[in-house]
């Protein structure tokens, strides 16, 4: 996942670019009926464009999804752990977790509208700046670019409650590459 971030003029110094890279690979059954799990490993690269947007870190750790698709509606939960293990040291340890709720609605379009809410916890923070609670919704649509299926998806969060020295609100864009099983 590549997001490219702005940070508002209220945070310290402003930014804008893209932030460190993350990929998720998920084991799965074979055979999904309405409802979905997988685990697998994440992993964190340090590709920021800015030193702003970065933890100049790489991370990896587990995670894990649990997902109800039935219909137009795509429900669940993304949970996982990043943990540092190389990279500049000076920047700080990373150590969080995220969990992030999920409801979508799908349009036959191709379009649809999903309530994510990215809720992570650094574990490296006190605990009165551990915990940001962002709210906002996002819009997305699923098309073909000559044969690669993919989703462009942007949206939009208010954190409502912050760490200190923390944007008070965030957009992401996200642009992911689908694999789709043909059976």
């Amino acid at each position: 996942m590549l997001d490219r971030i702005w940070r508002s003029p209220t945070s310290p110094g402003e930014q804008f670019g893209l932030n460190d890279s993350q990929v998720s690979f998920y084991l799965t059954p074979q055979s999904a009926s309405e409802w979905i799990w997988g685990i697998g490993p994440i992993f964190q690269l340090p590709t920021a464009t800015s030193d702003g947007l970065s933890t100049s870190r790489r991370s990896a750790g587990p995670t894990a999804a649990f997902i109800y698709s039935n219909g137009p509606w795509f429900n669940g939960i993304l949970a996982y752990q990043l943990m540092s293990f190389a990279g500049n040291r000076d920047r700080g340890s990373v150590n969080h977790t995220c969990l992030e709720p999920e409801i979508n609605y799908n349009f036959d379009s191709g379009w649809y509208v999903d309530l994510d809410p990215p809720i992570i916890f650094d574990w490296t923070a006190d605990a009165a700046n551990g915990w940001p609670l962002p709210m906002g919704a996002d819009v997305g649509k699923a098309f073909y670019l000559r044969s690669q299926s993919m989703s462009l998806q942007i949206e939009t969060y208010d954190l409502i409650e912050r760490p200190d020295g923390a944007p008070q609100w965030i957009i992401r864009v996200h642009l992911t590459l689908l694999f789709p099983s043909s059976n």
